[in-house]
């Protein structure tokens, strides 16, 4: 008995759960991606073949916003149209519980939440990469893996190091170098050279042509010394230089955590990247908040259609995504950790979700 429940709830949470999905692409793209396209086509001759490619290649990185509300419309939808019919009040002098009905909506959550956290991981990246390359093919500015003007700090125990520039990157060789070295915040060293060239057996750069000017304590000018090569053992690599050009929405949870590490080691302040790799979590896991938020507010005396049920899921969005922002930017003045801003909405909406839940079950 209770299994034909569950698959019974679940049979009434797939169509409004697909129109959902549908409906919110089709709004979301739009406003998000579409129109600035359509700019891009008029103002600026983008050939209309590649704004769809575009077009295609971003949408990946819409849809993980469009689950979560998928879900929220579906259970919402759904209950909305078992309480208008009275089946929720039938089901319940049959003995069985709304936290019982709940079960399977909050399975249709957790199912699409690993789904969307799979597919955030897999084809979001990679999609936004190709999106990235095309535009950049097109707009002819610069050429991948070439970067002009790198400046790189590396920091030791909370101090200074070591500062690396150079005039082009491109593989493995950088073209007009100069690094210069700290010691307890002072300026020790100073070494130039013309090239630079990765020895990965190594471990170490392979600095050509160059000089080395030795600074004393008095901050004078101290002695200098000529080399035709000289090699040094630094803790970048090439990819570690090209990184720093690279996007969070680009890379999966283990490699914003590997790009984190790298911005730590370089003194960077990271708050901002650490809320990121949350969201990559917490958005995915909002499809299951929203399962648990979205059947109590469908239970309704009255039958809701999908065009007032679509406007109270946007409402709902709406409210939640100003939280985002809110949390986003107390975590970003370190008010709360990273995890707790990313996390935090998810908290919420959950916890406003069950306290709906508990004041109908009692009725």
């Amino acid at each position: 008995m209770i299994k034909i429940i569950d698959r019974y709830i679940f049979r009434e949470l797939i169509e409004p759960f697909l129109f959902g999905l549908g409906a919110f692409t089709a709004i979301l793209s739009a406003s998000m991606v579409l129109f600035e396209l359509v700019r891009a086509v008029v103002l600026r001759g983008m050939p209309l073949f590649v704004a769809l490619q575009i077009f295609i290649y971003r949408l990946p990185s819409i849809v993980v916003y469009i689950f979560p509300m998928a879900t929220l419309l579906g259970a919402l939808l759904a209950f909305s149209r078992l309480s208008g019919d009275s089946e929720i009040i039938a089901f319940r002098a049959s003995g069985i519980s709304l936290y019982r009905l709940i079960v399977p909506v909050a399975f249709l959550g957790l199912l699409v939440s690993f789904s969307n956290l799979a597919f955030s991981e897999v084809v979001v990246p990679e999609s936004n990469k190709a999106a990235k390359n095309l535009l950049l093919e097109t707009s002819a500015t610069r050429q991948p893996k070439i970067q002009r003007n790198v400046f790189v700090p590396e920091m030791e125990k909370g101090e200074l190091k070591r500062i690396f520039y150079c005039e082009t990157l491109k593989g493995n060789e950088m073209q007009n170098v100069i690094v210069q070295e700290f010691s307890a915040g002072k300026l020790t060293q100073i070494m130039t050279a013309r090239q630079a060239k990765w020895q990965k057996e190594k471990s170490a750069w392979l600095f050509g042509d160059g000089t080395i000017y030795l600074i004393a304590e008095s901050g004078e000018y101290k002695h200098l010394i000529k080399f035709k090569e000289q090699s040094v053992a630094i803790k970048y690599t090439p990819a570690d230089f090209f990184i720093g050009d690279r996007n969070p929405e680009e890379m999966t949870i283990a490699e914003l955590r590997e790009f984190i590490g790298l911005k730590e080691k370089m003194g960077v302040d990271v708050t901002d990247f650490k809320i990121q790799l949350n969201m990559k979590m917490s958005i995915p896991f909002a499809s299951l908040v929203f399962a648990v938020l979205g059947a109590p507010l469908g239970i309704t005396r009255r039958r809701a259609s999908s065009s007032i049920g679509l406007g109270l899921s946007i409402i709902v969005i709406f409210a939640y995504y100003i939280v985002i922002f809110i949390s986003m930017a107390v975590g970003e003045l370190k008010l709360i950790s990273p995890a707790l801003s990313a996390w935090l909405p998810n908290i919420i909406a959950g916890g406003v979700g069950w306290h709906i839940l508990s004041k109908a079950a009692v009725r």
